[in-house]
């Protein structure tokens, strides 16, 4: 096998590929559906939403709405497990209001999975893929 072959072998590979060659697994957050977006109060309630995967934070979606969509497309590498947590961002003087979670393992899903999580007064649908 010449350079140019073995080059192309080990830059077409797809993130499953890539995850089973470095000994892990990719997690892809897609997405969180609010049910019920009640961890705000007042006029301007609708829930900053932001998800943090194993500690890392992803971006914020402002004043999600009772059946609005937070988006994330938010790719993770992980081995053994990964941990994803939802908050909904507060201003200082206040803290994050936590809004559930749930531990994800590095076996494949097979397609897109939902979770249901509820926390400080809000309840979540949150869409994933895990790629092993």
């Amino acid at each position: 096998m010449n350079n140019n072959q073995q080059e192309q072998l080990f830059t077409e590979l797809t993130p499953e590929e890539g995850a089973v060659i470095e000994g892990g697994a990719w997690l892809y957050l897609y997405k969180a559906t609010a049910i019920n977006a009640g961890a705000d109060f007042g006029w301007h309630n609708g829930d900053d939403v932001y998800a943090r995967i194993n500690g890392d934070k992803t971006k914020k979606t402002n004043d999600v709405d009772s059946g609005e969509t937070a988006n994330f497309y938010k790719w993770k590498q992980f081995s053994g497990t990964a941990s994803i947590s939802l908050f909904d961002d507060d201003t200082w003087p206040n803290n994050d209001d936590y809004l559930g979670g749930f531990t994800v393992n590095s076996n494949p899903t097979n397609g897109y999975v939902t979770k249901r999580i509820s926390g400080g007064g809000s309840t979540y649908d949150v869409t994933y893929i895990v790629f092993a």
